[in-house]
């Protein structure tokens, strides 16, 4: 039903783009930006209470900061995937605040309890960097899907003091344009209206689409312990997307757990990633990158099936 529901849609975007093509690309960039209408559980809802929650414009967007722990405390911050909210991780702060973390989350536009509004990666990580900027550094970022991107993205030009000790990445795509080819397909867009779609965001974003290479990114992240969580049988995020990230993360650790599905929000999996953050220490059956592909390689765009 959901795939019939994406093609007629498609056929629509593709209809308009006939008659009028600048619209029909406008009608398309803003549903690719839209996140699904927000759904916080009562349980999810109880948990966010728990928290000091301060909502104010961060980076030119609203939003709805979580914080919890004492000041001084080192600092974890929490950026979640796309169409979930900071309820998400509710059996991480309590653990969190035990080891003496203070812990930051947040809703962006269109997700939790944040004003409804558009959201992309750009955007997303103004938000991240923000934040940093604002409490960091932080020790730590865990994050999930969309927001490990984001997070991924955001350190890009900032400085090194602002970076974190650690990064769990969790379930994360690592390459915006075969985002963007699901898009076009699980609609059945036209090339016509897909590619202008596409100049329309590189226009906005002042890049080629090709540039939001997150894996590439990593390569100079050498100085940050990363983890990579990733179940192989991920039906969202496709298992070669973890394993783009560790081939270019140096010192980065690959745990591949066949349990989780994309959300990975087993108690095991929850564990392994507490005890990262607490300690460095990877999962046992975890591995470790030893040999990184080099991002400057001639022939790394070619390997790395670009």
């Amino acid at each position: 039903m959901q795939k019939l529901i994406y093609q007629s849609i498609g056929f629509g975007l593709n209809l308009g783009s006939l008659v009028a093509p600048a619209q029909a690309v406008k009608w398309a960039v803003n549903l690719f930006s839209t996140p699904p209408k927000p759904k916080v559980r009562e349980k999810e809802r109880a948990f966010l209470e728990t928290a000091r929650q301060v909502r104010r414009v961060v980076a030119g967007q609203s939003i709805v900061e979580y914080h919890w722990g004492e000041a001084q405390a080192p600092l974890v911050l929490l950026s979640y995937g796309w169409g979930y909210n900071a309820g998400r991780w509710r059996y991480f702060v309590p653990e969190l605040l035990t080891a003496g973390f203070r812990v930051l989350a947040y809703d962006p536009p269109g997700h939790g309890l944040a004003p409804a509004g558009r959201l992309n990666i750009p955007l997303n990580a103004a938000i991240v960097r923000a934040l940093l900027e604002e409490y960091g550094p932080a020790d730590t970022i865990v994050a999930h899907s969309f927001g490990g991107s984001s997070s991924i993205y955001a350190l890009q030009g900032m400085p090194h003091r602002l970076h974190p000790q650690r990064m769990a990445i969790m379930a994360s795509f690592s390459f915006a344009p075969s985002v963007f080819r699901e898009y076009q397909q699980a609609l059945g867009l036209w090339p016509g209206l897909y590619w202008r779609m596409v100049r329309f965001f590189e226009q906005r974003t002042g890049q080629p689409i090709e540039h939001f290479d997150f894996a590439m990114m990593t390569a100079n992240l050498a100085h940050i312990e990363g983890l990579l969580v990733h179940n192989p049988n991920d039906h969202v995020t496709p298992y070669k997307e973890a394993r783009r990230y560790f081939d270019f993360w140096p010192g980065s650790r690959l745990y591949s757990p066949s349990e989780g599905g994309h959300h990975l929000g087993t108690a095991n999996i929850t564990q392994a990633i507490l005890d990262f953050v607490a300690t460095g220490k990877a999962p046992a059956h975890s591995e470790r990158q030893e040999q990184p592909v080099h991002a400057g390689h001639e022939l790394v765009r070619y390997f790395a099936g670009l």
